[in-house]
């Protein structure tokens, strides 16, 4: 008997209740977030700015400004700031994005106030030392260096490169001579520029009371001094572009191929938003799905495959990510044409397209568990622009949605052609 046989069976999803993700404002103007869970003792503070790799002015650089915030500061060096985080029983973490940059603070809740402001007051003050800063970039290369010998990074790499060439923050992940190219002065420029007088919107979640957060408020109110702004570029792409080839990027040492289809799909509505995620799902993204049940499942014609949407701007990129031998690549290139070209002319069946919806409906609910979860989406929410009804109208318009959209939107959407196509790897056997 094999164990899917055995799998539970799936429960009748349950409609809940949705909270508002609207932010509230400070005194002086800041935006913020504030979600309670009393008892569980621990808190979550999410500062996010409105910068990251769109406003730098070379590769790396608005990474290592963020990763680097708490390096050292006002004589310290950065074993001296985290031992003092550490010692409270906190932790720090910091991320860059396309369009924005954050750091994560998670601590106690006796603590939360002593924490941002040991935080904040090194953050705003880095000044990069050059001991760190050259650890950073030994192990930034190393990673990189090891990501370099994966068919996987070139096959992402070389279709970004090409696809985003208009876009130098976006089109690829850079080189190891661009890190080792960095220095204090590019880091001490993008912190003065942005760090230094900076803007903010604050999400507070966790066990942290209405008190604290506005205390919290009260202090980085005495910081900033510029109101915030969100801004997303424009979509400066042409979509009607053809790629009527695929690009081979042979990989040395490499024993599999690995496959990238990736387009480019602009600010739609969200109702078409919702479309497009269920056609990725009976397309390929998730274990039910066409491409991974036919392409892997039946045919052992790949080590993995799915088909994912990653947020860029007000639009989003659609990527087919795939692993196989050279001996199986133009059976499976053909089996992905044939599923596109099936999507286009028949309908899906109610009842996989109920399948997949209950998926969906699914992967929303849980985004909703947690304590956390719902700072997240508020997070989400400002930065996708979503209107204040669009969580609380998703489960209807999943619910909605008819095959003969999904067929439209295929033959709109799923030109073949529209997508740029890598394989990289081992081309021949």
């Amino acid at each position: 008997m094999s164990f899917r046989s055995q799998a539970p069976k799936t429960k009748a999803f349950k409609p809940f209740s949705i909270p508002s993700f609207l932010l509230n404002h400070s005194h002086k103007g800041t935006p913020y977030f504030y979600h309670e869970t009393k008892g569980i003792g621990a808190v979550k503070i999410e500062i996010l700015f409105p910068f990251g790799r769109h406003q730098q002015n070379q590769a790396f650089q608005a990474l290592a400004a963020t990763e680097l915030l708490l390096s050292g500061a006002d004589g310290k060096s950065e074993r001296e700031v985290f031992s003092e985080i550490e010692h409270l029983g906190a932790s720090v973490s910091n991320e860059c994005h396309s369009l924005y940059s954050s750091v994560q603070i998670r601590c106690s809740k006796p603590v939360a106030e002593e924490v941002f402001k040991w935080v904040t007051h090194h953050l705003l003050k880095s000044d990069y030392p050059k001991i760190e800063l050259d650890r950073y970039i030994a192990i930034k290369v190393a990673s990189l260096q090891r990501k370099m010998q994966t068919a996987s990074y070139w096959s992402d790499k070389v279709a970004r490169q090409h696809y985003y060439e208009t876009v130098p923050w976006e089109n690829a992940q850079g080189s190891t001579e661009d890190i080792e190219a960095l220095n204090r002065n590019t880091l001490i420029e993008f912190h003065e520029k942005h760090y230094k007088s900076p803007s903010a919107a604050i999400f507070f979640n966790g066990d942290i009371d209405e008190t604290t957060v506005h205390t919290i408020l009260k202090k980085w109110d005495s910081y900033s001094t510029q109101p915030f702004i969100w801004s997303v570029p424009v979509e400066n792409l042409d979509y009607a572009r053809q790629f009527t080839k695929t690009i081979e990027h042979p990989v040395k040492n490499s024993s599999q191929l690995s496959l990238k289809w990736l387009k480019h799909i602009g600010e739609v509505d969200e109702r078409k938003q919702h479309q497009l995620t269920l056609l990725n799902m009976v397309f390929g993204g998730y274990f039910g799905s066409r491409m991974m049940q036919e392409l892997r499942e039946k045919q052992g014609l790949t080590y993995g495959i799915s088909s994912f949407f990653r947020p860029l701007w007000k639009g989003r990129s659609w990527e087919v990510s795939g692993e196989m031998n050279s001996e199986n690549k133009d059976k499976a290139v053909n089996g992905i044409n044939q599923i596109i070209q099936t999507l286009q002319s028949e309908k899906v069946s109610e009842k996989e397209l109920n399948r997949a919806k209950t998926y969906y409906l699914g992967v929303f609910r849980s985004g909703f568990d947690g304590p956390f979860a719902n700072a997240n989406k508020s997070i989400t929410s400002l930065v996708r622009e979503y209107s204040s009804e669009f969580y609380q109208n998703t489960l209807d318009q999943i619910l909605d949605i008819q095959p003969d959209e999904l067929m439209t939107l295929a033959q709109k959407e799923m030109d073949a052609n529209s997508f740029i196509k890598v394989i990289a790897g081992k081309l021949t056997d």
